[in-house]
């Protein structure tokens, strides 16, 4: 007995962005690994870190972090995440998985996330092109 069929690609693609702002006085390194199923998103994996002599500039992007991270675990799920402070860097590890947040009230609340996303999940094209407008190199 044979079996036969397509079965979905599965992988990750990762995407490294580096900004060094010297007006404002930090720089910001991210990495976003894309796990995907087939054609879609099943979760992004970041890791952004923030550094700066000026602990001002510190204590708000950790703020930033902590607010943006609880509220969109709040309203749609899905979220884990650990902020870390030290020594002039603030370091944010977000997961999102797409398949525990409510999605589709995410669409609802951001339309423009709907161009992005094919039958209630996230497009991984898509979301690697909206990646990679940002300045990101994906691979």
């Amino acid at each position: 007995m044979f079996l036969t069929g397509c079965q979905e690609k599965e992988g990750t693609i990762s995407c490294d962005l580096s900004s060094n702002d010297v007006i404002s006085g930090y720089k910001l390194e991210s990495n976003y690994k894309l796990n995907y199923k087939g054609d879609y998103v099943t979760s992004v994996e970041t890791v952004e870190s923030v550094t700066s002599d000026n602990k001002d500039i510190i204590d708000v992007f950790n703020s930033t972090f902590e607010e943006t991270y609880k509220t969109m675990q709040a309203n749609y799920g899905g979220y884990t995440y650990n902020i870390s402070n030290e020594n002039g860097k603030v370091t944010a590890k977000v997961t999102i998985d797409y398949e525990k947040m409510n999605l589709s009230k995410f669409i609802e609340d951001q339309p423009t996330m709907k161009d992005y996303s094919k039958n209630g999940k996230l497009l991984v094209d898509e979301i690697k092109a909206i990646y990679e407008s940002t300045g990101a190199t994906c691979k």
